[in-house]
């Protein structure tokens, strides 16, 4: 499942408005000149955009179009100085787990292969997780896959995650199998509390990665994918596919 996110043309507009109202304090008495607006994208975070003008500068604007803001800015999630458009789509396209300190064993992940770690975030009852499924079993001998189940499609997905979870801590081999061969629903009711503090922190970590929809797909090198690649093994091959 993919939840789309666009920004309607009229905050383009006014986004493209917003560039030019916010001169320095050396010329507040002339008329603000709106730079031209060479390319932008949406940052993974809410309400942000990156923007380059067509001298080159960098500005980061706010989704409504009221905020500009020039100078320094650093993405701490990568310890790095953002001083070009194109370093910061390459960043804005990679998550570093290692670096955050965030081990997905801790949100229940669920293992199959050996290899390189692929992690992706996955809703046991999303429609395209059949597809994906049996493309990873492909890759097991090639990669190593940590699918951590998070709930997007409502209640019904809650029950599914919380029951493997409660489940994933006493056996995971059974966990694995009832994931992978879609049999969530023939899971029993856990018993109270069990596997609620793992699905907890899956759905925390999930929030703040910034995942709208499943799968979620983390690279060995970093890349993200929202939503499901047409050709899993050239995606991580980093063939033909690259972070949208």
């Amino acid at each position: 499942m993919r939840i789309e996110n666009t920004t309607p043309i009229a905050v383009f507009i006014a986004v493209c408005l917003a560039v030019g109202v916010a001169p320095t304090l050396a010329d507040t008495d002339q008329p603000a000149q709106a730079p031209s607006i060479a390319r932008m994208a949406r940052l993974p975070v809410t309400g942000l955009q990156v923007v380059e003008t067509s001298e080159g500068e960098l500005l980061f604007l706010s989704d409504n179009g009221r905020y500009a803001l020039r100078g320094r800015a650093l993405d701490l999630w990568h310890g790095a100085r953002l001083v070009s458009y194109e370093e910061t789509i390459r960043l804005a396209g990679r998550i570093d787990l290692a670096r955050l300190k965030l081990d997905v064993g801790d949100l229940g992940a669920i293992e199959v292969g050996e290899g390189p770690e692929v992690v992706a975030f996955v809703d046991p009852l999303c429609p395209h997780r059949v597809a994906l499924y049996a493309e990873l079993q492909a890759l097991v001998g090639t990669y190593r896959f940590r699918l951590v189940p998070v709930p997007v499609l409502g209640e019904a997905s809650q029950r599914a995650v919380l029951a493997l979870a409660c489940l994933s801590g006493s056996d995971p081999g059974k966990a694995r199998e009832t994931l992978l061969e879609n049999q969530t629903a023939g899971l029993p009711e856990p018993a109270a509390d069990c596997g609620q503090g793992t699905a907890q922190r899956a759905l925390i970590a999930a929030q703040i990665l910034g995942i709208r929809g499943t799968p979620f797909l983390i690279a060995p090198d970093g890349r993200v994918r929202q939503g499901r690649p047409e050709d899993l093994a050239a995606w991580l091959a980093d063939e033909g596919e690259g972070a949208p």
